[in-house]
């Protein structure tokens, strides 16, 4: 595999890690599709954003990750928001 691959797949893991999902719920579809439309608008962000782990080493590549998962997650929040759902409320 070329370095380019395996950076990018190491930035997806390491942002899938980070970022646990917040259950989104929907008035009318049913809970188990949740995870489904996330993953949709995970993929639509990642592309969206265009980030990709830079080869060459970089005093600003934790800053670059930490704006590029912040712009991700800013995304993927409009994409669901956009969708019908809302964040479920955590149980107590």
């Amino acid at each position: 595999m070329s370095p380019r691959i395996i950076a990018c797949l190491c930035l997806s893991l390491t942002l899938a890690g980070c970022a646990a999902p917040v259950p989104w719920q929907h008035p009318t579809t049913p809970k188990d599709r949740w995870k489904s439309e996330w993953n949709y608008c995970v993929r639509w962000a990642e592309e969206e954003v265009g980030y990709r782990e830079s080869v060459v080493d970089s005093n600003f590549r934790d800053y670059d990750r930490a704006q590029a998962k912040k712009r991700i997650n800013a995304y993927v929040d409009m994409c669901m928001r956009e969708r019908g759902y809302v964040p479920a409320r955590p149980s107590r």
